[in-house]
């Protein structure tokens, strides 16, 4: 360690030292500090080059890679990720764009018609492990894989530690869509929803046996105390003016959720298609755009999985036995497992649910079986038919939940008679939407006024 202190100090500026050590200071990954043992002359040699001081040094980039990009060989391997994080080198440039996505924006929908729709990989950012360098690492990864043909990146919170780090490593002049949406909106996400549904505090595998009633209480919504926390917000839902400072500003494309409802989600993901070089969606998946993701809180439910087998037949719940003899013991192996989830192509299974229903629960979720499995139920009259019974009391009662608590949810109105209410609040968002909306303002005044909630809230500020 003293010979390479001794060569740093020997062959870099105080100012060209202090970007190594500090970034040795950083890390705790021994394979950084081999590889910094071994290539050393390489490392002084960039450090000190002209290339170096006019891109990074000059423009005082906050992280400014240790070794030359352009001439370092790479692969899609865990190793390359993590020595790269470390090396501060930036991501490859060839994904498509970064979504930008606060919460509210319609970001599942949208991520669901890229994946699904498009073949575009883009992982949503809230299901990626809460570090930076884990995200780094991913990105990295994938963008080596040769596999990957299309790949896009997702930022929806801004909360991650060595985040400044993260943004830094992306191209500036990256294309960005970057989702919009009312604020008021946004707020009624935020606020309306019972957000420990997301712990899912359910069996996710069940038996004919087993009271669906315990599903259906999972989603039935009990309205709650509006909890307002302004640092969350700006962590999750206010992130546009902080995540635009690290982009070039004239490539931000801004797609308001308006035109990603169902009846025009089609047609934008075409026009996107074009203007971003990715695949159109492929119109044998027009089922995909009907889904509504957010419908009560059905998101949250699925998947779960039915194990039907005819040793429980005699025992099947049904609502005018609802004391009949559970099975508490899963048997997985002489089963036919049936997965009730979200709608989605699967080459692999057939989706039943029209068997069973039909009505708009269609739309939004699925009933999947093995393509075997379902030759072999076919077979067996009496548990086919004791499965739909059972299934279609399930999911009736799953529809009139879901569209209760479609019809009590909190409405953009609500939102707006408790700022009328709560008057000492207007000034406080007032600040945080002007902030937050300026540079949407100034290039897209027609989707501001398109606003009609937004609108509403400016004349309670400026009556009050």
């Amino acid at each position: 360690m003293q010979n390479l202190l001794l060569y740093i100090k020997n062959n870099l500026t105080p100012t060209l030292a202090q970007i190594l050590l500090q970034a040795l200071k950083n890390s705790n990954n021994e394979k950084f500090f081999t590889f910094v043992l071994k290539n050393i002359e390489t490392i002084c040699t960039w450090l000190n080059s002209n290339e170096f001081r006019d891109r990074y040094l000059s423009t005082k980039h906050p992280y400014p890679p240790l070794i030359n990009p352009n001439f370092i060989e790479i692969d899609s391997s865990r190793h390359c990720a993590e020595l790269a994080w470390d090396l501060n080198l930036p991501l490859p440039k060839h994904y498509k764009f970064i979504y930008i996505s606060p919460h509210g924006v319609g970001a599942a929908a949208f991520l669901r018609y890229l994946n699904q729709c498009c073949d575009v990989t883009c992982f949503a950012s809230w299901v990626l492990p809460p570090d930076s360098k884990e995200r780094y690492c991913i990105n990295y990864m994938c963008l080596n894989d040769n596999t990957i043909a299309q790949y896009a990146i997702n930022i929806s919170e801004i909360n991650l530690p060595y985040f400044d780090k993260y943004l830094s490593l992306l191209d500036f002049n990256s294309k960005i869509i970057c989702g919009v949406r009312d604020p008021i909106g946004l707020l009624k996400h935020s606020w309306g929803r019972d957000w420990s549904k997301v712990l899912r505090n359910y069996p996710p595998e069940f038996n004919l046996t087993y009271d669906w009633r315990y599903y259906i209480n999972y989603l039935t919504h009990q309205n709650h105390k509006i909890k307002i926390d302004i640092n969350e917000l700006q962590q999750g839902v206010f992130i546009i003016s902080y995540l635009l400072k690290y982009f070039n500003k004239d490539n931000v494309y801004y797609l308001d959720m308006e035109e990603i409802r169902q009846s025009k989600a089609f047609d934008t993901m075409n026009l996107l298609a074009i203007n971003f070089n990715f695949i159109p969606p492929h119109k044998d998946k027009l089922d995909l755009f009907k889904i509504k993701e957010f419908r009560g809180y059905i998101r949250y439910l699925f998947p779960i999985t039915l194990y039907a087998n005819s040793k429980d037949i005699n025992n099947t719940f049904y609502l005018n036995t609802p004391k009949n003899n559970k099975n508490f013991n899963i048997d997985r192996t002489s089963s036919i497992p049936i997965i009730l989830d979200r709608k989605h192509i699967n080459h692999e299974k057939i989706d039943i649910i029209q068997e069973i229903i039909k009505n708009d629960l269609c739309n939004d979720m699925g009933v999947y079986i093995d393509k075997n499995d379902f030759k072999q139920l076919e077979q067996n009259n009496l548990l086919f038919s004791t499965i739909k019974h059972y299934l279609y009391d399930f999911l009736y009662q799953i529809k009139i939940t879901i569209d209760e608590t479609e019809s009590k949810m909190m409405k953009e109105k609500d939102v707006i008679d408790y700022f009328i209410k709560n008057k000492s609040l207007i000034y406080t968002f007032f600040n945080i939407f002007e902030n937050e909306l300026n540079h949407l303002k100034q290039t897209h005044p027609h989707i501001i006024d398109s606003w009609k909630y937004y609108k509403e809230f400016e004349k309670i500020y400026k009556d009050k």
